[in-house]
């Protein structure tokens, strides 16, 4: 039997005759080419197959000898990775001129002749990332990332690939599940842009510190001779029973956000005594608090009596036992110090705070030791609730501290040249672990973890923050904002837990209320967490906003360009005509040269630091303000949010007056702004108002019930300034839309 001829695929749809040639007459022809598609019998298929899944084995057998070899080669460089030559000597420190290359592979462990590369930055392990540039202008950048002999070429078109293949590269060579958002950096910076990092740092904590007294300000009580109070006449059944409904009511709501106490332990320890100087103490730290479950237990009018009379008795109780150090009297002098530093008695305050700091000393080691310890047992559990309770004070203590720093710095003071502010204040301070017990409850071990993770946060900014280099001042405040965005963000998507924040943008406020809001009781329902930590995120990000901008327009003779014609090699005669404020500034340019050891002329001197501040006074970095501007709206709505919930009380005045500065600010130099900006100029002036709505409705619950205070009357007098009849916004995501 002859097998039937199968035309062609061109004769086939032209429906013409095919010879079955290859190629066929016809297509020969027209020059056309010949293609002839063949069906295949079961069989064949099964030959097909058969043979595809042999030439996969033997590719899967080449890959895993190729796997192997790699890991072999991997962990020779890792034994070999400590006797690796540093590349960080070069006397530039910056540029080297030799580096080994290798081919335009993505693998490599061949060396190539050496070209004109840059070092970009280091891992501790001796992983190195060279930036080196093509032999023509038309050729990219190459991303060079070398550990021993292996090294991994990477194609880098712009600034955006540079960082992502960075990230990427350094992933693959470390093995991680993920990167950190900070590299180390071995570029060794020039001197003059160390100090000028660290210049705007210091802006950055004094910023904050002076809205931590601002928020501070307005609750800060008068003194006692100056409150009319009502006097109470209470039997010792009676104070029992207040105090314990007063314990209760700070452990339903205010403890977990300070988590200065281990609850079983101080139950045990000094609740079963009536004249415990522990358990008075907090009382009277307790009758100091702005919420309204303390406000349910006693009407807010007497809290100042019961204050005063909870503390007299701790007092009383620590003069029989002033000089034996142990956990009762270190927990009392704790709260009586955040008790008088509360009512603005800080002589006081910090007097209790020194003898608090003194006991710590002598009680540290011995509860450092039961951390340590591997025991078990019922006692054992008690001894470890001690060490926990100690370790949580010791903590209190120190914001308290920092409390009292910023507390003594008063508005008037802040203006001065010699005020010494901390830089960092409150979560900032050097605090250490957030120790978790394990008879913790669940919403315990949650807030420990979601203080350790704020730290971990803001330790990650401050690294970040070291990591950017440029040529002048406007880039480098750019670039600065830059690193402490993408370390926020890393955070907060990458190491926050799922259950910890929100499924809502992070810096977009154009979400209409409703939406909002209903994310909001959805997604908090188990926790009020998320909304506490993502406000953590924008309080940092309006504090370096702030830090940036100018508090006021600065005035044309003011202005930078004019500093060459008032430097005159930096000496000032005192009759000369020049301003206060620029004598300071040539004072500061002064500083930062003895500083950076500046070895050059005056004119050589004077010529660099007018290139670095460069031409762009005038302009702003839109995405730093912008940005600010959602964090401080968003700000505003998940305070409303925290300010409706009835289970707890965990609004912050600290957090509301940073978005008030910020939004007043950017009010004042609204003509300096792009059209970007003044668009939100009317959304800016109603946020405004909404916040000293807030402020009012919140001294409703401050226990002395005075007029409103100095810093209030302030906030009144500018938003007035501010605010202009043509004001309309009706956009849906404006408070109360």
């Amino acid at each position: 039997m002859t097998m039937k001829k199968v035309p062609c695929e061109e004769c086939r749809n032209q429906k013409r005759k095919c010879n079955g040639l290859k190629p066929c007459e016809r297509c020969y022809k027209f020059d056309i080419d010949c293609v002839y598609s063949s069906s295949h019998s079961p069989v064949d298929e099964e030959f097909i197959q058969i043979a595809i899944q042999t030439e996969l084995l033997k590719q899967a057998e080449s890959l895993e000898i190729e796997i192997a070899n790699m890991e072999k080669t991997m962990k020779r460089m890792k034994n070999q990775g400590s006797s690796t030559p540093s590349l960080t000597n070069d006397s530039d420190g910056s540029m080297t001129d030799e580096f080994p290359s290798s081919p335009s592979t993505a693998l490599s462990f061949s060396s190539q002749p050496a070209q004109h590369s840059k070092l970009i930055a280091v891992l501790d392990n001796g992983t190195q990332a060279i930036l080196k540039k093509g032999e023509r202008e038309t050729q990219p950048w190459v991303l060079n990332v070398k550990k021993g002999d292996f090294c991994i070429d990477t194609h880098i078109n712009n600034y955006s690939d540079l960082f992502n293949n960075l990230y990427c590269v350094l992933q693959s060579v470390e093995y991680g599940s993920s990167i950190p958002p900070v590299i180390k950096n071995c570029i060794k910076q020039d001197n003059i842009v160390d100090q000028l990092v660290m210049l705007i740092r210091k802006k950055y904590g004094k910023t904050q510190c002076k809205n931590v007294a601002k928020s501070i300000r307005i609750f800060t009580a008068p003194r006692m001779s100056s409150v009319n109070t009502i006097v109470t006449a209470c039997s010792p059944e009676n104070i029992q029973v207040t105090t314990n409904k007063l314990i209760q009511a700070y452990l339903r709501c205010q403890h977990f956000q300070q988590l200065a106490i281990h609850v079983p332990t101080f139950i045990r320890c000094f609740l079963d005594t009536r004249e415990s100087a522990a358990a008075m103490a907090l009382c009277a730290t307790i009758c100091t608090l702005r919420c309204k479950h303390i406000a349910g237990c006693l009407p807010s009018a007497s809290l100042v009596e019961y204050g005063k009379f909870y503390f007299k008795r701790a007092r009383d109780a620590l003069e029989a036992s002033f000089d034996q150090f142990n956990l009762e009297s270190f927990t009392a002098y704790v709260f009586m110090a955040v008790y008088t530093l509360t009512i603005s008695e800080f002589e006081k305050g910090k007097l209790y705070t020194d003898m608090a700091e003194r006991i710590s000393v002598v009680l540290q080691p011995k509860y450092v030791a039961i951390f340590k310890m591997k025991r078990k047992g019922a006692t054992f559990l008690q001894e470890k609730g001690e060490a926990v309770h100690f370790s949580r004070l010791l903590n209190h203590l120190r914001r308290v501290q920092t409390f009292e720093e910023i507390t003594r710095a008063q508005l008037p003071d802040m203006k001065k040249d010699e005020t010494n502010l901390p830089y960092c204040t409150l979560t900032h301070s050097e605090e250490g672990k957030w120790e978790i017990a394990e008879d913790d409850s669940i919403q315990e071990k949650w807030f420990a973890q979601m203080h350790s993770y704020i730290l971990l946060l803001q330790r990650t900014e401050h690294k970040a923050s070291k990591c950017a280099y440029s040529s002048d001042l406007y880039h480098l405040v750019g670039l600065i904002g830059h690193q402490v965005e993408m370390a926020m963000r890393h955070w907060y998507t990458k190491v926050l837990p799922l259950e910890f924040r929100l499924s809502l943008p992070l810096f977009d406020s154009t979400i209409s209320c409703q939406e909002f809001y209903s994310t909001l009781e959805r997604e908090c329902s188990h926790s009020v967490i998320p909304v506490l930590t993502t406000l953590v995120i924008y309080e940092e990000w309006l504090i370096m906003a702030q830090s940036y901008l100018p508090k006021a327009i600065p005035q044309p003779e003011n202005e930078w360009k004019l500093l060459k014609m008032h430097w005159n090699g930096g000496n000032i005669p005192k009759n000369a005509n020049i301003s206060r404020k620029w004598r300071r500034r040539i004072q500061k340019i002064l500083e930062l040269r003895a500083k950076i050891d500046f070895e050059g002329t005056d004119e050589e001197y004077f010529a660099m630091v007018e290139s670095f501040l460069g031409p762009h006074e005038s302009h702003i970095q839109k995405h730093i303000v912008i940005t600010g501007v959602h964090a401080a709206f968003n700000t505003v709505r998940l305070i409303k949010y925290l300010r409706s919930r009835s289970t707890d009380c965990y609004f912050d005045m600290r957090v509301l007056i940073n978005a008030w500065q910020l939004l007043l600010n950017i009010s004042k130099v609204q003509i300096m702004m792009p059209p970007e900006i003044t668009e939100y100029i009317p959304r800016i002036h109603k946020y405004l108002s909404t916040c000293l709505a807030i402020v009012h409705d919140e001294l409703r619950l401050q226990p002395y019930q005075g007029k409103v205070g100095d810093y209030v009357e302030i906030m009144e007098r500018e938003l007035k300034n501010q605010m202009v009849e043509e004001d309309d916004c009706d956009c849906v995501a404006c408070p109360d839309a």
